[in-house]
């Protein structure tokens, strides 16, 4: 690969922000949370949101030092084991931007993913995406590989949810088990996925 991940800090949050807005723009799960009243425009009208989701995000995630980017095309947001990162900034962004009876159902179903989440120490990927222009080129699979590597070095499991069919297929791929399905709505779900140390 001719573009190698690399930690990213916080003096790299636009780059990561604008990356993962594009990269979720039109994400089942986003699409269902934010609807957008001009569906032809591509998810456009909800980068607003997104945009403060997504800064709340990096802003909770890259101060751990287990957030990589690929230049401006790709970028993993990922907790150590041991820490959980604090969301009080996303949860404020969610409610400020998701109707408060979307947000009211959504609730438990947060509350039942948690349970799928390992009690032993993890790496947890939050999110990982590319632009329009960067997918299908091999670069989300760069991005897993650098931490599923420390992973069975280290012999620590990992943790995902995804979001699509697609993406879930990629992380079948380096080897993550699903071990569950939560479904917000009809055709929107998060797969709790497994990875044990290779």
């Amino acid at each position: 690969m001719d573009s190698p991940s690399r930690h990213a800090t916080p003096a790299d949050s636009d780059t990561l922000i604008a990356t993962l807005v594009e990269a979720f723009r039109t994400d089942p799960f986003w699409v269902h949370f934010l609807p957008d009243p001009d569906p032809d425009r591509a998810g456009y009208a909800r980068e607003p949101a997104l945009h403060d989701i997504m800064a709340a995000e990096v802003g909770s995630y890259v101060q751990h030092g287990h957030t990589h980017l690929i230049d401006d095309r790709a970028a993993a947001l990922w907790t150590p084991p041991g820490i959980r990162s604090n969301d009080d900034a996303l949860a404020a962004a969610f409610g400020t931007h998701v109707a408060p009876e979307m947000v009211e159902t959504a609730i438990p179903l947060f509350i039942e993913m948690e349970e799928y989440r390992p009690t032993e120490p993890h790496f947890y990927l939050h999110l990982i995406g590319a632009r329009d222009r960067a997918r299908g080129q091999g670069l989300g699979s760069v991005l897993l590989e650098r931490v599923t590597s420390i992973c069975d070095a280290e012999r620590h499991p990992a943790y995902l949810e995804a979001s699509t069919l697609r993406s879930a297929g990629l992380y079948r791929r380096h080897g993550f088990v699903e071990v569950g399905v939560v479904e917000f709505a009809p055709g929107v779900a998060l797969r709790p996925m497994v990875r044990d140390p290779a």
